[in-house]
């Protein structure tokens, strides 16, 4: 089959083939994909990009597996008992928790279609790049809407969130997109631009932690690069206060202030939490009568569902991390990019609550366990 030669022509056809698959557009999934980025639209109070990655899931189940591709057993077992522990949580503390669990399941049915082939990877990452690249641009001529002074926002909606998922799902669309270099570049720019612009600290430790990972940290052994993944994390929650106000983040001491006093709260909550947490969708704390989202995904994850649902979202992580270490090693760079976004993800999660439980993560891990497909008995041979 001749090969497409932009990430824009897109021929609507479906491939059973792993190496077509990596190289065809998938219109559905291209469109789909391309929603994301904008967190602002809304349709009835349901965010629009959570309905095209439940409309994504769904065109999914009527699409074959590529060569009978199965969602790897230890992925069925911490999904499976993820959601459980969850309703379980919800029912105990009698809360409104079908809104919250119908997102986690959403999520749980990426990982499925990416694990056994039916998402077209090389559709998400041209899907997203454009998703991104218009909202970046959109947000710069300010269409959008913008509530903070100073700081990208526009349809991504906050500055913060818009630079988790310019950081995790850039990297994604610069390395799946295309394989050529000028086409990445061209992805690439807007995107970091649209991070800067951002000026999330975290959000820009996160790209720095992806490119270096790019550049050598996918060389490391199993082990080495664990350690290498838990030193970034931790190195994020241990800046100094006097590196983290420095230059153009001077003025940001008053909202630091006020970030330690929520994530104070957010321990005592969750000091006084059973062992399945307080309940899906209640990862809040109220300060002086305001309400406010908790500012650590870890600790809104054990909030939602106790130690138990963090363990079996950071397993999660670690299972589509390491299933790519081999590839990455031998200089997959698409499957060290799915490597370097999950790590985004965890560095995300230091200063941003919702990260965990969100859409970028299970983009990544999807990215990851479809990559892997290829080293598998169903996937095609290397090379």
């Amino acid at each position: 089959m001749k090969r497409v030669e932009s990430p824009w022509d897109l021929p609507d056809r479906t491939v059973e083939r792993a190496d077509e698959a990596d190289r065809e557009i998938r219109l559905s999934d291209f469109l789909l994909m391309a929603v994301l980025p904008f967190r602002a639209l809304e349709v009835a109070g349901f965010p629009v990009n959570e309905l095209a990655m439940a409309a994504l899931v769904g065109l999914c189940l009527f699409r074959p597996a590529r060569g009978s591709a199965k969602v790897p057993e230890a992925v069925i077992l911490l999904l499976g008992f993820l959601v459980t522990l969850l309703v379980y949580s919800g029912v105990a503390n009698q809360v409104d928790w079908t809104r919250r669990v119908g997102h986690v399941v959403i999520l749980c049915g990426l990982v499925w279609a990416g694990s056994t082939g039916r998402l077209s990877l090389r559709s998400t990452g041209a899907g997203l790049g454009a998703g991104l690249v218009a909202a970046v641009a959109l947000a710069v001529t300010g269409i959008g809407g913008g509530g903070y002074s100073g700081r990208l926002t526009g349809y991504l909606a906050d500055p913060n969130a818009g630079a988790y998922f310019l950081a995790v799902l850039g990297v994604l669309a610069v390395f799946l997109a295309d394989e050529r270099w000028k086409v990445r570049a061209a992805i690439a720019a807007p995107i970091v631009l649209g991070l800067v612009l951002t000026y999330s600290r975290t959000g820009l430790l996160a790209a720095a932690f992806a490119l270096a990972w790019m550049a050598f940290g996918r060389r490391l052994g199993i082990a080495g690069g664990g350690l290498a993944v838990a030193g970034l994390v931790w190195l994020v929650g241990n800046i100094p206060d006097d590196v983290q106000t420095f230059g153009p983040f001077s003025n940001r001491s008053g909202s630091d202030a006020l970030r330690e006093r929520i994530i104070s709260q957010e321990r005592v909550e969750i000091a006084g939490a059973p062992w399945y947490g307080h309940g899906p969708g209640t990862a809040k704390v109220r300060i002086q009568d305001l309400e406010f989202f908790f500012h650590n995904s870890y600790l809104a994850t054990r909030q939602e569902g106790g130690w138990g649902a963090l363990l079996l979202v950071l397993a999660l992580l670690a299972f589509a991390f390491l299933r790519l270490s081999a590839r990455s090693r031998r200089g997959d760079l698409v499957a060290a990019a799915a490597q370097a976004a999950i790590i985004g993800v965890a560095v995300m999660a230091v200063t941003l609550g919702e990260v965990l439980l969100d859409t970028p993560m299970a983009i990544a891990v999807a990215v990851a366990l479809g990559r892997a497909l290829r080293d598998g008995p169903e996937g095609a041979p290397d090379g």
